[in-house]
């Protein structure tokens, strides 16, 4: 969901989103003063990590742009404002943006790029049960999981969310991308802004937390929205097989060749305990010209031309950003009207003046579509549950027509049941905001019964030592 806006770093607030049947407090890690960036590591591991501790499918594309286009509408928000988030002199709204950091570096760009991610956990006294990573869409942030992190946190989860690459509070450097904004040093791997980019940058991140938090043989539960779903997709696939490494590591895409790099005991670890998808996207932003007939391709093929590929982008960008014309967009996405914040406003659009914000805008729109969800599908091993959550009256990611449907997910992996599919009523492209009294129970029951697996899986371990 594109949206950016002005920046503002002071204030933490955060909504507590009803209860859990586990009581435990739940530790947050505090904001640490603002770290200087490493240098550039050009050796052998092409993507080693660095942490430091710190404070579609085709019809989102052409629907977002038909709804820009138009004027905004000038009534007011009938939604009251959080009143867990401060307002400013002025009656601005503030949320803190910066939490934690980690230094990613990048093969193909041989650049340290800073990811923003902040990590929640019970206070219980015990080892987490599953690491939870949740993975925002286009233009959102770790910020649109408020109401789920401390939710999944006190259930005895240690739960993860971070800035992808370009988004949130996270660098937004500039990549390679149609040849333009092209770094000094880039090699023939890198493919910009990309969905291949942000599932490297989530296996490193894993690998990251795991080597940091080695309480105990953590496994991995991956949920993703939007594009968000893609990504948990893509890296659940490289998870589940041992592969815990990334194809920026050599020039070849050929995760095989890549475990070399990496102690043996770790390549013979199954990462992957389950993965949750919210309204999983068809692509990225782009149409698949294999999907279109040849008059539709070429009307797509002169549709980007004109809009993504010229100085209209920009234009596209600047109307995005204002915050009546983001209002209305989420007006249309979310059925909830009291969800629609000043304090989700802000969250949404503040990254729009960071440095390089309106150039990822632009690449991301240029990219490729990258693999389509039954493709990713059909690649999970057949005793991985997945439990998809589909608000039905998306009008972007639609539950029951168009390329991707929600209905024809079961339809696509090996066993029929491995995957639950929901349907939310009421409900629009961001279940876990629009709906997240419905979204945590669905969450918080996969869970339970993902960690009965768990128990019997390590039990059986045990027994054949």
């Amino acid at each position: 969901m594109p949206c950016w806006g002005r920046s503002s770093r002071t204030g933490a607030h955060r909504t507590s989103p009803g209860t859990s049947p586990v009581s435990a407090p739940v530790t947050r890690h505090a904001l640490a003063p603002h770290s200087v960036r490493p240098p550039s590591d050009d050796s052998g591991l092409a993507s080693e990590v660095r942490w430091r501790r710190r404070s579609n499918s085709p019809s989102l594309t052409r629907r977002l742009v038909q709804t820009l286009a138009q004027e905004p509408s000038r009534t007011k928000d009938p939604s009251p404002a959080c009143s867990t988030t401060a307002a400013s002199g002025n009656g601005a709204v503030r949320v803190q943006r910066h939490y934690e950091t980690f230094w990613w570096t990048y093969a193909p760009t041989r650049e340290t790029y800073r990811i923003n991610y902040r990590v929640e956990e019970a206070n219980n006294g015990q080892a987490p049960r599953f690491h939870v990573l949740l993975i925002h869409g286009f233009g959102a942030n770790l910020l649109h999981f408020r109401k789920n992190q401390p939710v999944l946190a006190q259930e005895g989860h240690r739960v993860f969310a971070l800035d992808l690459l370009g988004f949130g509070a996270s660098e937004k450097p500039s990549l390679k991308s149609d040849g333009r904004n092209e770094p000094e040093h880039v090699d023939a791997t890198c493919k910009g802004y990309s969905l291949e980019l942000w599932r490297d940058l989530c296996l490193d991140f894993i690998r990251e937390m795991d080597r940091r938090y080695d309480d105990s043989p953590h496994r991995w539960v991956i949920c993703g929205n939007s594009i968000g779903g893609l990504i948990a997709l893509m890296t659940g696939v490289m998870l589940q097989h041992r592969q815990v490494t990334t194809s920026s590591i050599v020039a070849a895409d050929n995760p095989i060749d890549t475990m070399k790099h990496y102690p043996k005991e770790e390549r013979q670890r199954d990462r992957l305990a389950g993965l949750v998808l919210l309204n999983c996207a068809g692509g990225l932003t782009g149409i698949r010209f294999s999907e279109l007939s040849p008059i539709g391709a070429a009307l797509w093929w002169l549709f980007t031309t004109i809009f993504f590929r010229s100085p209209l982008v920009y234009w596209l960008f600047e109307r995005i950003r204002r915050p009546a014309s983001l209002r209305q967009t989420l007006r249309q996405i979310y059925r909830n009207a009291e969800a629609i914040t000043e304090e989700l406003i802000e969250i949404l659009r503040a990254p729009a003046h960071d440095d390089g914000a309106r150039d990822v805008f632009a690449a991301v729109l240029r990219g490729d579509a990258g693999p389509t969800p039954r493709e990713l599908l059909q690649q999970l091993s057949p005793e991985k549950q997945v439990l998809v959550l589909w608000g039905r009256d998306d009008p972007w990611t639609p539950f029951d027509r168009g390329l991707h449907p929600g209905t024809a997910f079961p339809n696509w992996v090996p066993v029929p049941t491995q995957l639950r599919l929901i349907c939310i009523e009421d409900c629009g492209h961001c279940p876990h905001d629009d709906a997240p009294e419905r979204v945590n129970a669905e969450m918080c029951t996969f869970l339970r019964e993902l960690w009965l697996v768990e128990q019997d899986r390590r039990g059986q371990q045990t027994s054949d030592l």
